[in-house]
């Protein structure tokens, strides 16, 4: 249908911001008259949606940014969301591996995570046309990816800390569905459940009672944190941005990165 059978594959699903792409090259996609380019960009970006959320983790930030143009979107975004196939095409051997031991880091490092744990990270007023942060979390159960999400924040935060702690806010709900979920099919609920944040400040909120300068402005539905850290079901730590996985769902990465935090998923090439 897109005719990218034969095209060379891509190293990365993106390249740099898709909030200011420059202008197409002159007959870029001619196939496609301007009519039309609405509709096979939905279609497009649909296909990208449903690998993303069915078995295809390093695709979430690409389908949540395509996305926000599926109401209006340009020759340029189509060009953009057709690159993605060229990723596809050269890593379509790519699938979720449930083998129960965590994937070592590459390169190595000193960190070793749980079997059980969560990881949650954001990118702060990356959309330079809303200044609003975007979110990331990803949860492993006997070291196996069971649960991972890229959304753009509801709200503009203020500062780094505010969009870190509204991630963990975001976070935390999803651990709560996972500990609903294991309670209904009688299976063991780690307590607690460990969740990695890279923003010592977010985490200082998270974990103490009282109201700073930095955080009396913060709305009070993401303090519900608080509460649930004091019932032992969960807990926070500190985690290294070098070692951050959920990195990979907040924000077009370097050919470098992206392939360090790929395995870290559970992502294996099949071949």
């Amino acid at each position: 249908m897109y005719k990218l059978l034969d095209a060379s594959p891509l190293s990365l699903p993106l390249h740099g911001n898709i909030h200011d792409l420059p202008d197409p090259p002159p007959n870029s996609i001619p196939d496609v008259p301007d009519e039309e380019i609405t509709v096979h960009y939905q279609r497009l970006v649909g296909s990208i949606l449903y690998l993303s959320l069915c078995t295809r983790p390093d695709l979430a930030f690409t389908a949540m940014s395509l996305g926000q143009y599926n109401s209006n979107p340009t020759r340029a975004h189509l060009l953009v969301a057709k690159r993605v196939l060229r990723y596809i095409s050269g890593t379509r051997d790519y699938a979720l591996e449930y083998n129960f031991t965590h994937p070592s880091p590459d390169p190595p490092t000193r960190l070793i995570l749980p079997a059980d744990f969560g990881v949650v990270d954001a990118d702060w007023a990356s959309d330079t046309d809303t200044r609003r942060s975007v979110s990331g979390y990803a949860f492993f159960l006997y070291s196996s990816l069971v649960s991972w999400s890229s959304t753009k924040q509801k709200t503009v935060a203020l500062s780094s800390t505010e969009a870190e702690y509204m991630a963990l806010s975001h976070a935390i709900r999803e651990a709560i569905s996972i500990r609903f979920l294991l309670t209904s099919l009688d299976l063991p609920v780690p307590r607690p459940l460990q969740i990695f944040c890279d923003n010592k400040s977010a985490l200082d909120i998270a974990n103490s009672d009282s109201t700073t300068s930095r955080s009396k402005h913060i709305d009070i539905r993401y303090h519900f944190i608080r509460d649930q850290l004091k019932t032992g079901s969960f807990s926070t730590s500190w985690i290294s941005t070098s070692d951050m996985i959920a990195d990979i769902l907040t924000k077009a990465l370097p050919k470098a990165l992206h392939y360090k935090f790929v395995p870290a998923l559970g992502l294996v090439s099949r071949l």
